[in-house]
C-alpha cells in the first residue's frame, strides 16, 4: 500500500468516528482553535519525502493524517456543530443599474456558509441573504463609469458555527465587465458567472466546497483561488485558450485536456491562437482541484 493511501484512509476514518462519536455524545474534544495550525500538516509531509524508508514515511502520514483530522474536526465543533440557535435575518439588497456603467466590482465578505452566484437581474446587483449568524450590510462607490460594490457579514457574534444557516443567493447585470473577490471562511461557494465578462476573479477561502463555471464574454479572464483544505471545480468553455498555474500541498490535480508544462503550469493545445484567454491559478492546501472543459 502507497503512502498516499495510509494518508488518506488515516484521514476520513478517524475525522468520521471523531465526528460520529461527538454527534452520539460520546466524546467531545475541546480541540477548536488545532485548525489554525493546518500547515503541520505540509511539514510533517515534507519530511516524509526526505525520508528513504518506506515504513518511516508510512508512520509520518498517518501521524499527518491523525493530526489534520483533529483539525477537521476541532473546525467542525467550534463552527459546525449549531449547538446555539439564533434569530433568524432575512435581508434584501439590490443596486440600481445604470447603462454608463462600464465596469463594476463586487467583494463578498462572509464566514461559513452556503452562497450562490448564477443568474443575470435587470438591477446592477440583487442579493437575498438569510443568517442567524448576524446581519449583512452593503457598501457602495460610484467612480465616472464603474462602481464598487462590497456585501458583508457584520456584528456577527464571535464563535459563530456552520451549523446555523448563513447563505446568500446573488444576481449580477451582464452589461458590465466585472471584478469579483470572495472572502469566506468554511464554505460551499457555486458561481455560474458564464453570462458575464469577468475580468479578474479571486477567491480566499479555508475549508471549503467551490464549484466556478466560467464563461467566454472577457478578452482575458484572470482567476485566482487560495484555499486550505478544499475540494475546487472549474469549468473552462472549449472556445477560451486556458493556461493553469498550481501551486498545492497533499492536492490531487484532473486536468482533463490540458498539456503539462513542468513546474505546476498547465496549457490547452490553443491557448497561442485563441481570441478569448482564461488564466487560473492555484494555491492550495490538502485539496482536490479539477479543471473541466465544456
Amino acid at each position: 500500500m502507497n503512502t498516499s493511501r495510509f494518508f488518506w484512509g488515516t484521514l476520513w476514518i478517524v475525522a468520521g468516528v471523531l465526528i460520529l462519536l461527538a454527534k452520539l455524545d460520546v466524546m467531545t474534544l475541546q480541540v477548536g482553535s488545532l485548525w489554525k495550525f493546518w500547515p503541520l500538516v505540509l511539514v510533517l509531509w515534507g519530511i516524509g519525502l526526505f525520508t528513504g524508508a518506506k515504513a518511516i514515511r508510512s508512520l509520518i502520514a498517518v501521524v499527518a493524517a491523525i493530526l489534520l483530522a483533529l483539525i477537521i474536526y476541532g473546525a467542525w465543533e467550534e463552527w459546525g456543530s449549531g449547538r446555539d440557535p439564533r434569530e433568524l435575518t432575512n435581508q434584501t439588497f439590490m443596486e440600481t443599474y445604470d447603462s454608463t456603467l462600464h465596469h463594476a466590482s463586487l467583494r463578498f465578505v462572509s464566514g461559513a456558509g452556503s452562497f450562490t452566484l448564477r443568474d443575470t437581474c435587470e438591477g446592477l446587483f440583487r442579493a437575498e441573504t438569510a443568517t442567524d449568524f448576524g446581519r449583512y450590510e452593503m457598501d457602495s462607490r460610484t467612480g465616472s463609469d464603474e462602481k464598487d460594490l462590497t456585501l458583508r457579514l457584520a456584528d456577527h457574534p464571535k464563535g459563530f458555527r456552520t451549523g446555523g444557516t448563513n447563505t446568500v443567493t446573488m444576481c449580477l447585470n451582464p452589461g458590465p465587465v466585472w471584478a469579483l473577490r470572495f472572502e469566506l471562511g468554511a464554505a460551499k461557494l457555486f458561481a455560474d458567472l458564464s453570462a458575464f465578462a469577468t475580468e479578474n476573479i479571486d477567491i480566499k477561502t479555508g475549508a471549503a466546497d467551490v464549484r466556478v463555471r466560467l464563461g467566454d464574454r472577457a478578452e482575458h479572464c484572470r482567476v485566482n483561488i487560495h484555499a486550505g483544505v478544499s475540494s475546487i471545480s472549474v469549468q473552462v468553455p472549449e472556445s477560451a485558450g486556458c493556461e493553469i498555474s498550481a501551486e498545492s500541498g497533499l492536492s490531487s490535480k484532473t486536468f482533463n485536456g490540458f498539456v503539462e508544462r513542468g513546474d505546476g503550469n498547465y496549457r490547452t493545445a490553443n491557448f497561442d491562437t485563441a481570441s478569448r484567454k482564461i488564466s487560473l491559478y492555484f494555491k492550495a492546501g490538502v485539496s482536490s482541484l479539477k479543471v473541466v472543459r465544456y
